[in-house]
């Protein structure tokens, strides 16, 4: 990596940028990698009244903005337009970042989203349609992928895809076609995660190879040269992490959320200029959203 590129960024969420499940613990599909375990452990609400007092109560704590989320239901789809009084609302009073997890999405949901002042969406992408048919449990094609992406992009919202390493039971399987895809529109971010050993599902014990990791991520990086490549919240467990953080930052990623410790050392022992941003990195990082070393 030439020196004049030796930056990076750092991604903190926590209290500073919370998710919360609009749909509790709820979801209709429940995939073989998760099963709705990674709903339990979010801020739930279930209501736009619910919605409206938790975020302000979670701003008042320092929130600088909030991922909206939730379980799909049986057709891939997260419920967020149920709740655009309520992001509008948020927005009026706050004036947080708020973005979501829609799953599908049609033309007219984007623009609802668009009109409510929602800032951006995140978008799985996969490019085996017969891992969403084994692991997530749903038929869909390809068509319908970009049909979600273009809804997004053309509604004026920022759309932030997700590639994710390993999803087919740790297997390399489409996620070099998802790359190809995500390159019909123009995304603000494009974000490479791993599957992530859930414990109580069926792919607990599944983790991706390294190598893999590295072959995604150098892709990412070779394809979109004018566009932030990030390795995402969602990427291993314990020694494996900051191997896979290091894989990332010697591939040329400019941003790594939630880093471990020993990653953080490694970029200040190595000269790079490190910022801390206390965001969901989809997000592209701008100074009212700095933070302080974590």
């Amino acid at each position: 990596m030439p020196a004049q590129e030796k930056k990076i960024n750092f991604f903190i969420t926590s209290n500073y940028f919370p998710s919360i499940s609009i749909t509790g613990n709820e979801c209709s599909l429940m995939c073989r990698h998760c099963r709705g375990k990674l709903l339990e452990s979010l801020v739930h609400a279930a209501t736009c009244d619910e919605l409206v007092r938790k975020a302000l109560s979670l701003h008042k704590k320092g929130a600088k903005g909030i991922l909206l989320t939730g379980g799909c239901d049986e057709r891939g789809r997260v419920p967020i337009c149920d709740i655009v009084p309520a992001i509008r609302t948020i927005k009026d009073k706050t004036g947080m970042l708020l973005i979501a997890h829609t799953g599908f999405i049609s033309p007219e949901e984007a623009c609802a989203l668009r009109g409510s002042g929602l800032d951006g969406i995140g978008f799985d992408v996969i490019g085996d349609m017969g891992t969403a048919k084994e692991v997530y449990g749903i038929s869909v094609s390809e068509r319908e992928y970009m049909e979600s992406l273009r809804a997004i992009e053309d509604s004026g919202l920022m759309v932030f895809p997700h590639v994710c390493v390993g999803l087919h039971f740790g297997e390399l399987r489409g996620e070099l076609r998802a790359l190809t895809m995500i390159r019909e529109v123009k995304p603000a971010t494009v974000i490479i995660t791993g599957l992530m050993p859930v414990a109580g599902t069926p792919m607990a014990h599944i983790k991706p190879r390294q190598a893999d990791f590295e072959k995604v991520i150098t892709r990412a990086v070779e394809m979109f040269p004018d566009t932030p490549v990030v390795l995402g919240c969602a990427h291993s467990s314990g020694k494996d992490r900051e191997e896979i953080e290091m894989i990332a930052i010697k591939c040329g990623v400019s941003g790594i959320a939630a880093p471990t410790v020993g990653i953080a050392r490694f970029a200040r022992e190595n000269g790079f200029e490190v910022n801390y941003y206390g965001m969901c990195c989809g997000l592209v990082p701008g100074e009212g959203m700095r933070i302080e070393g974590a």
